[in-house]
């Protein structure tokens, strides 16, 4: 099979999408890329990210690939789990300490640095996006928990809401909001709020 054709028939498996490290991983040449680009068979949306004509790469997907050690935090992931139903005006994304952050402001986003490394992969797990790509977020435990504490300012308006949906919520998972509260010293809080709920 020619490399082109090769390309073309990942990126169609993978919802019209491909990415200038999965045509590495092919062991297939770039120049590959821009003869399809040249073909208008391929367009690209962001530096190393291709779709075909019927392809989709929504924004959160494009950020997540553009900041791959990310993963989608606060009222971000409120929005993504279902929990708001306020589209973010500011990106939340949650990194270990040490990642720079000055060249985030340029997309809007509000960076949360996680001070403690072994705590950062707590809860994370991936949600689906139109297009048929996923990303990384916290679970809804893990986010209604770092809304609480005391470092964040988090928006009162969006976290009271998402605790009542949670409380009437059929995947809630009580025991390790507890948990989690307790890991990260919020359980007081998470207390208070749960208690009024459930």
């Amino acid at each position: 099979m020619r490399q082109v054709e090769k390309i073309l028939e990942v990126a169609n498996k993978n919802n019209g999408i491909i990415t200038t490290s999965q045509v590495d991983e092919l062991g297939i040449g770039r120049w590959a890329l821009r003869t399809l680009e040249n073909r208008k068979q391929l367009f690209l949306v962001q530096r190393g990210v291709y779709v075909t004509e019927h392809g989709y790469a929504d924004d959160f997907f494009l950020l997540q690939h553009r900041y791959p050690k990310g993963i989608y935090s606060h009222e971000t992931a409120l929005f993504l789990l279902g929990f708001s139903d306020r589209v973010p005006t500011q990106i939340n994304m949650s990194f270990t300490k040490g990642t720079s952050t000055t060249r985030m402001k340029v997309d809007n986003m509000r960076p949360v640095i996680i001070s403690d490394n072994k705590l950062f992969d707590v809860g994370v797990r991936t949600t689906d996006r139109p297009g048929g790509t996923n990303v990384k977020v916290y679970g809804i435990e893990r986010v209604l928990v770092d809304l609480l504490k005391p470092k964040y300012d988090a928006d009162l308006e969006q976290v009271i809401p998402a605790y009542k949906r949670y409380a009437r919520s059929e995947i809630k998972d009580v025991n390790r909001l507890f948990r989690y509260a307790r890991m990260f010293g919020v359980e007081d809080k998470v207390r208070g709020y749960m208690g009024v709920l459930l």
